[in-house]
């Protein structure tokens, strides 16, 4: 009976509120409509203020993102969704409500840092500590989906699923997922340390692809990449050194023989800069924008020490676009959120597969249609940042398509050495 007709805005829709920069649904109020049936996977996604479901013939469980909203779903009668409480230190996985990480050695991962950065299989027992069995939904899982163990606001760890899972042997009721880390919040005074036998943990199968600051009250990193909200002044992940393989071969202008500036080393030409820096990689641009020159700045303090920075012009040869790109030496590499006012958010999410970043001006009150919009993504293979920065009109304000498309081009094809 609601009308949730395609043709309305969202914020429109019968019991649905839109707000924030981004707008994003942030209230959900559907008291008393005769509803029946468990809440659909969709709106498990939703990470609301305000949730509000009372006068309904619900059934199922309540989404584990619904329990930091204001409302009724504490009072809803019904077991939260994906709820894991029995920590097995045997891996064995035997009984509802019992999870484990292994990693690459099949040993159990005890503490959370371990669960950060060594992750190799997710082991969960088909049947959560409500009593709620997710065979089916376990069993729609491929390789690419995400999944999300949460603690707390601050405390928690997303994996990537990097195979297709294992269904249970015959009685054991036990899923297996090969997975990796993706992105995590650690600063929650209980998410260091050894991993309590008893802890507590929601599960989300269908984990937000996207990590806003404008969503977030505790810093969040994502493969190399570190952001915090605005006005953080608790811990930062301290960054660790990643010496440059030697078999990525010499640095900057020094592969041609020649003594490495302090200032500036300036190339006037494509062939010039694939010559003498390391990391060239071809932009996607308009046909009719052109290669204006490129810089190298040994000091890193105007671009990548060991890399290039290159502008380019568009077709009436105003400065269009800066890309850069040069090895990350050290890791994470954290990007400290300076707009007020909402007039900026950043962005974390996976292109191709690789971890980046995006800030832009979003719609609303505070929108600056000629904010550069900047783009920044690793490959993890070369180690190598690239980064968009945009100053064409296409490439400002709240459209971050085209400059997406540009990071996009700049990556190496899959499987390339």
């Amino acid at each position: 009976s609601l009308d949730w007709g395609g043709g309305l805005a969202i914020g429109r829709w019968e019991g649905v509120a839109v707000g924030g920069a981004p707008p994003r649904v942030v209230r959900l109020d559907l008291r008393d409509r005769g509803l029946t049936g468990s809440i659909p996977r969709t709106l498990r996604r939703l990470r609301l203020d305000e949730v509000r479901l009372a006068g309904n013939a619900l059934t199922g469980c309540v989404p584990s993102a619904f329990g930091d909203a204001r409302g009724d779903a504490l009072y809803l009668g019904l077991p939260w969704c994906l709820r894991y409480d029995r920590l097995d230190a045997t891996g064995e996985v035997a009984v509802a409500g019992g999870w484990a990480v292994l990693d690459g050695s099949g040993e159990v991962l005890a503490t959370w840092e371990g669960l950060r950065s060594e992750a190799a299989t997710l082991r969960v027992h088909q049947t959560d500590a409500g009593g709620t069995s997710w065979a089916s939904e376990f069993g729609a899982v491929s390789e690419g989906d995400l999944f999300e163990w949460r603690k707390a606001s601050d405390c928690w760890v997303r994996y990537r699923v990097a195979g297709a899972p294992m269904r249970p042997a015959a009685g054991s009721g036990r899923w297996e997922f090969p997975v990796e880390w993706r992105a995590y919040a650690a600063t929650g005074a209980d998410c260091t340390g050894a991993v309590g036998v008893a802890t507590v943990l929601s599960a989300d199968e269908a984990a937000p692809t996207v990590v806003s600051t404008a969503e977030i009250a505790s810093p969040v990193r994502q493969g190399p990449f570190l952001i915090a909200p605005m006005g953080w002044e608790g811990e930062i992940e301290r960054a660790t050194r990643h010496p440059k393989p030697a078999s990525a071969g010499p640095s900057g202008a020094s592969a041609s023989g020649q003594r490495r500036a302090i200032t500036d080393y300036i190339a006037d030409s494509v062939e010039e800069v694939r010559t003498l820096f390391p990391y060239w990689s071809d932009p996607m641009l308009p046909a009719d924008w052109s290669f204006a020159k490129a810089r190298q700045d040994p000091t890193g303090v105007n671009g990548p020490p060991d890399g290039y920075c290159a502008v380019y012009h568009d077709g009436e040869g105003y400065l269009g676009v800066e890309i850069c790109a040069g090895y990350m030496e050290h890791r994470p590499h954290y990007e400290p959120v300076w707009w007020r006012d909402g007039a900026e958010v950043y962005e974390l999410f996976t292109l191709d597969g690789a971890p980046a970043f995006v800030a832009y001006s979003p719609p609303g009150p505070a929108h600056d249609r000629l904010l550069s919009i900047r783009v920044y993504v690793f490959d993890g293979v070369s180690g190598v940042m690239y980064s968009v920065v945009g100053y064409d009109p296409i490439l400002c304000g709240a459209d971050t398509a085209a400059a997406i498309a540009i990071a996009r081009s700049l990556l190496p094809p899959a499987g390339a050495p």
